[in-house]
């Protein structure tokens, strides 16, 4: 009983036991399907029985592998298993990661971010509820962004204690297997973290070559430049102009094209890229000003913000925005056990249940309107932003003490 004392242990109890109960109602309901999963488990089969892993569809029909080779040699490991034996596997592991994930996020929040404040439930428990909907998709279909998610606050973790080797590696294996955290390598040069960078740089050069020893090097540049054409396919369209396909509809691109920029102009790649570069720009300037400023763990917001802001600037899927998490972490902690500022709460609130609170079965028709509006992906990037204000007028002090590149 001395285990279930300890922070944030019956939090975990619980959530693994809810995790179980999904686990049994799915079997029962025929449900235990894990779709994405099966994605990666068919590129695995490809690999290993020398099949094409690009262009064609694993496991379903719609099933198109866009990932690393890299990622689909990890999963062949899984293919070597009966599906239902790897589709088990892949659930625990999700769950895993966002048991250990949580007691880490809230760790870092508390500890980071607001001075060291004390271990709570409550606040733990408002977190799960806001991203409830995306882990249960997540298990469903038996995504890899938990998984990620946990990986790079690990590296993170590492990072923030001068290992910069240890974290450099984990990051670069975090990009190996979603290219798109890329956007972090020039934090690192910004903050001039060299090892790190060299470390991962490192990380993605192994990566990229480690399939040439199962597949030959001739094969292997092959399979990494058709790999190439489909990430470019898969992101041709960044701004949602209509029709049933909502990938594009969350991003930050369809929502500034559909409140301004659709009045003067018509949607195009052009668009999208100019307002990644003001994305950059603005970026840099905030980190440029936190260093100016002397602020203290202001490379782990700034690395989390990037982690934050992968899915409102690539196309993803709905559960891709657990990637805010430390976010919705941060902006609840300043909401209990009392609101922080006073007025947060009449923005907190909304903007949390724009991220979180699409429960299809609970709002009906009215979830299809959420979706039509791009709610999510508004809720994702308003938090965002009132996460940066919060965080910027809580360290608007210089400290003489501090490590701008901490």
């Amino acid at each position: 009983m001395s285990l279930l004392r300890s922070y944030p242990r019956p939090f975990q109890f619980g959530f693994a036991l809810i995790a179980l109960l999904l686990f049994i109602a799915e079997h029962i309901n025929g449900r235990f399907w894990l779709n994405d999963l099966r994605v990666y488990y068919g590129a695995g089969e490809a690999l290993l029985n020398g099949e094409p892993l690009y262009g064609v569809a694993h496991g379903l029909s719609s099933g198109v592998f866009k990932y690393a080779p890299m990622l689909a040699l990890v999963y062949a490991l899984f293919a070597l298993l009966p599906y239902s034996v790897a589709a088990s596997l892949q659930y625990l592991l999700i769950t895993l990661a966002f048991l250990d994930g949580m007691r880490r996020i809230d760790r870092l929040v508390r500890e980071r971010f607001l001075g060291g404040k004390g271990e709570g439930y409550l606040p733990l428990l408002l977190i799960a509820l806001a991203c409830i909907v995306h882990v249960h998709r997540e298990l469903h279909l038996g995504n890899i962004n938990m998984m990620l998610l946990w990986l790079l606050v690990v590296a993170l973790e590492e990072l923030l204690r001068g290992r910069e080797v240890n974290g450099g590696l984990l990051l670069g294996a975090a990009i190996l297997a979603k290219p798109h955290f890329l956007v972090l390598l020039p934090l690192l040069v910004l903050r001039r973290r060299w090892e790190a960078l060299g470390a991962s740089i490192g990380a993605i050069i192994i990566g990229v070559l480690l399939p040439a020893l199962f597949l030959g090097w001739n094969a292997n540049l092959e399979v990494h430049v058709a790999w190439l054409g489909e990430m470019a396919k898969h992101n041709a369209s960044l701004i949602y102009t209509g029709s049933d396909d909502y990938r594009a509809v969350n991003t930050i691109y369809s929502f500034v094209h559909r409140a301004v920029l659709k009045y003067a102009m018509p949607a195009s790649g052009s668009e999208a890229y100019v307002l990644l570069m003001f994305i950059a720009t603005a970026f840099a300037g905030f980190v440029w000003w936190n260093e100016r400023r002397g602020i203290v763990n202001a490379f782990a917001f700034e690395f989390l913000l990037l982690v934050a802001l992968v899915p409102s600037i690539t196309l993803t899927d709905t559960e891709h925005f657990l990637l805010a998490l430390p976010f919705v972490a941060y902006i609840i902690h300043r909401l209990v056990p009392r609101s922080d500022p006073r007025w947060l709460v009449f923005l907190a609130v909304p903007l949390l249940f724009m991220y979180g609170g699409n429960f299809e079965d609970a709002l009906g028709d009215f979830s299809d309107v959420l979706i039509h509006h791009g709610v999510l992906g508004i809720g994702s990037v308003g938090s965002l932003v009132l996460s940066v204000i919060l965080w910027s007028r809580s360290n608007h002090m210089p400290s003489r003490t501090s490590n701008p590149n901490t």
